[in-house]
């Protein structure tokens, strides 16, 4: 799926916020009342103590992460792996999961001219298996039947079908890569694996996630991977959720030196966004959805595009964000039916549709 996303250039003010609401609600968006509950995003709500999670107390928290982040970090993975896999295994729970991302560098050959040299590695473990995650970032994207200068699809493909076969061999995961003139697929062939893959652009898996129940088997494979391709001095990240408090403490140990942040999802009204964000500050960010859209409603003569709008705050104000699951172009004539607008101190904002 390949997402495009629009975001005003400047903050305003929460009343404005709500003006727009009413405007988009005018122009026929269904948006819900701003008293009623809805899901609310918070992320890089930046902590010194663990217990500064008691700031979300007057809202239903859904889902909460903690994320401890160790720049700079070098050191033994499958050590670190290892005693992390031990202490999740003393903590099992049925709704917790545990998972460790560490950079690494794509190698030459395969010659890297379509992706970021570098890319996204995880190890994971849930409560009935374990999971490793590989993630390429495009550094281009073309859709099929487009060229970037004198390149084509069939090149852009061909590299990343390069870069996942090697991966998967490197890891030894009884993956196949297959590339036809369309798209690279990934599957499995052991049966008593999943393999789950997943397309944030235009024709093709930017990430597969490999699944087993025996979750140690996936230490060294891992470990061997990171030795090998990991970024020798990177940013570490490791994703804890669904552990109590005490738990979160022993976790905490393994890695003293890090950093801490939250990200999740709680139950909040539009009007509790002020509060959230001073809640989660002077660091964090929240992001509530105000409403989903079929283009076709607003947008004559044009192909279908699912859409999203919504609100991203933090202490600086609030921005509205625009998110399509593609372009959707209107017949040549037809009338642009909807104007997106909210007016600041001295200046307007428009997002055309």
């Amino acid at each position: 799926m390949r997402e495009h996303r629009w975001l005003s250039r400047y903050p305003v003010d929460f009343q404005n916020l709500i003006t727009l609401c009413n405007r988009l609600k005018g122009a026929g968006f269904k948006i819900r009342e701003a008293e009623q509950d809805r899901a609310c995003y918070i992320d890089e709500f930046s902590v010194n103590r663990l217990d500064r999670i008691e700031s979300l107390s007057p809202w239903i928290i859904d889902e909460l992460t903690l994320v401890e982040q160790n720049g700079g970090w070098k050191g033994d993975f499958y050590l670190l792996a290892g005693r992390h896999y031990d202490l999740f295994r003393r903590h099992e729970r049925m709704e917790a999961y545990l998972s460790i991302c560490h950079l690494w560098q794509i190698p030459s050959p395969p010659k890297v001219q379509y992706h970021d040299p570098e890319a996204v590695f995880w190890i994971g473990f849930r409560d009935t298996h374990g999971f490793i995650r590989v993630r390429l970032v495009p550094s281009t994207i073309i859709t099929p039947g487009e060229k970037d200068g004198e390149v084509d699809s069939e090149a852009w493909l061909a590299e990343r079908a390069a870069i996942f076969s090697q991966v998967v061999t490197e890891l030894g995961l009884p993956i196949a890569v297959e590339k036809n003139h369309r798209s690279v697929t990934l599957f499995s062939t052991d049966s008593s694996a999943l393999l789950s893959v997943s397309w944030p652009d235009a024709f093709g898996p930017c990430q597969f996630e490999y699944v087993v129940t025996d979750r140690y088997s996936l230490l060294v494979p891992a470990s061997q991977f990171v030795s090998k391709f990991g970024i020798p001095v990177s940013t570490l990240r490791t994703f804890l959720s669904g552990f109590p408090g005490h738990q979160l403490e022993e976790f905490r140990q393994l890695q003293p030196a890090s950093t801490l942040f939250y990200r999740g999802f709680l139950q909040a009204p539009l009007t509790d966004l002020p509060d959230v964000v001073s809640a989660v500050g002077p660091s964090g960010i929240g992001l509530i959805n105000l409403c989903e859209f079929q283009t076709g409603k607003f947008i004559r003569g044009g192909r279908e595009a699912e859409g999203v709008i919504g609100v991203i705050a933090d202490q600086s104000g609030y921005k509205m964000e625009v998110r399509l699951n593609l372009s959707p172009h209107a017949a040549p004539g037809s009338p642009v039916a909807v104007e997106i607008i909210h007016v600041e101190v001295a200046h307007a904002v428009r997002v055309v549709l």
